[in-house]
């Protein structure tokens, strides 16, 4: 080392280093032992001072006892079970075999209508069985055929259908209807005292209430059927005609009469 260091500056961190690098490694080797062997006698230590495992059999045997019966002596009867109560069983009804009808030719017939004497006290059903007969009334087992042929359910089930129509209404009414006429309407002729003209125009009363169509039913005069077209292309829209709750287009009469007064 002296030699590598001659004419070179021993000051220098170098040299101190390599010189004593011997005495570090040394230092830090007995350090490290030093460290592990605190630790491997800390673990031995502490293990002695743990208790023995518990032994689960010797635990077991200080929890279950078993208790031998001398020869003589009878186990005790456990209760017996209480068996379950049976359903007594249904008794089995006669049921004939009942042929829904059907129109068909003679020669096509594969199988006779039963008679309604045979039906007495039986269940109808798909097929002829022996069994009791109640009070000769015939028992339905399961929904009646429908033989309308206008539906696949059972019959009667549904509810009754009640159809409603209501006619054309004039808003307002017949009175204010007559009231819109007699302001509106022109007597075209001069009438004697009492005469009478009546005139009867048709006309569609459409579902929006609009008025179309007019026609002449019953003719007063070919002036008077032509006041009262003119006047009742006027009206106003009507109340439409309902049939079930839905408004439909209907033919509607109105009959005007042209009265003489005196003057």
């Amino acid at each position: 080392l002296d030699i590598v260091f001659d004419n070179r500056n021993k000051e220098y961190g170098a040299y101190a280093l390599r010189r004593d690098y011997n005495k570090t490694m040394l230092l830090s080797l007995g350090a490290g032992l030093s460290v592990l062997l605190f630790f491997i006698l800390f673990n031995i230590a502490r293990q002695d001072n743990v208790p023995d495992p518990v032994d689960p059999f010797k635990k077991l045997e200080d929890i279950v006892t078993v208790e031998m019966l001398p020869a003589d002596q009878k186990k005790p009867e456990l209760p017996k079970q209480q068996p379950k109560p049976t359903q007594p069983k249904a008794e089995k009804m006669a049921t004939v075999d009942f042929t829904t009808p059907r129109i068909v030719p003679n020669d096509q017939v594969e199988k006779p209508v039963t008679a309604q004497s045979e039906l007495d006290g039986k269940q109808i059903a798909n097929e002829t069985t022996a069994g009791n007969e109640v009070n000769d009334q015939v028992i339905v087992s399961g929904p009646p055929v429908d033989n309308s042929g206008t539906g696949s359910g059972p019959a009667g089930t549904e509810p009754g259908f009640a159809p409603s129509y209501s006619d054309p209404e004039y808003p307002g009414g017949h009175e204010a209807l007559s009231r819109f006429l007699s302001q509106n309407l022109v007597t075209p002729d001069e009438l004697e005292t009492g005469e009478k003209k009546m005139v009867r125009v048709r006309f569609k009363v459409d579902k929006d209430g609009a008025v179309t169509g007019f026609e002449i039913d019953q003719t007063g005069g070919a002036v008077f059927d032509k006041e009262v077209i003119r006047v009742c292309k006027k009206m106003r829209r009507w109340k439409p005609a309902l049939q079930n709750g839905v408004a439909v287009p209907v033919s509607y009469v109105l009959p005007v009469t042209f009265i003489g007064i005196e003057q």
